[in-house]
């Protein structure tokens, strides 16, 4: 499976979240980091494909990163943010053109301050599985 769908389909599921527009307004997700976007905004990180197959079945395990940037209200609202990306993700049942989720699972956030442009980001990992 293409990565493409999983990136998709999270996507989507975001930018329909009540909770995340609520913090960032709407068109506020992007695939690299923009210097010039006023935040709060999201940015799609890195992403790790692998082969998860088992003796019976093809399977691959995605592990993905969403950034959570912030300036107004700091780490406060990057962690906010964060928490409701977390919320929309976390055990969904997305829907992917041409495989199946398998599961959805939060791993892990960690937040700080970069000090190049003192905004704050709050960086969650997410691991997926999913079958053709």
């Amino acid at each position: 499976m293409s990565v493409n769908q999983l990136q998709q389909a999270v996507v989507e599921r975001l930018a329909n979240s009540p909770a995340v527009l609520a913090i960032t307004g709407a068109g506020r997700i992007f695939d690299r980091l923009i210097t010039r976007a006023e935040p709060p905004y999201l940015v799609l990180g890195e992403i790790t494909s692998s082969d998860f197959s088992t003796g019976e079945s093809d399977a691959s395990e995605h592990r993905f990163e969403i950034e959570a940037w912030s300036k107004q209200n700091g780490r406060r609202e990057a962690v906010g943010l964060a928490d409701a990306v977390r919320a929309a993700l976390h055990d969904a049942d997305l829907t992917l053109a041409g495989a199946v989720l398998i599961n959805l699972r939060h791993e892990r956030t960690v937040s700080r301050r970069a000090p190049k442009t003192g905004l704050h980001v709050a960086r969650l990992r997410f691991r997926a599985v999913t079958e053709p």
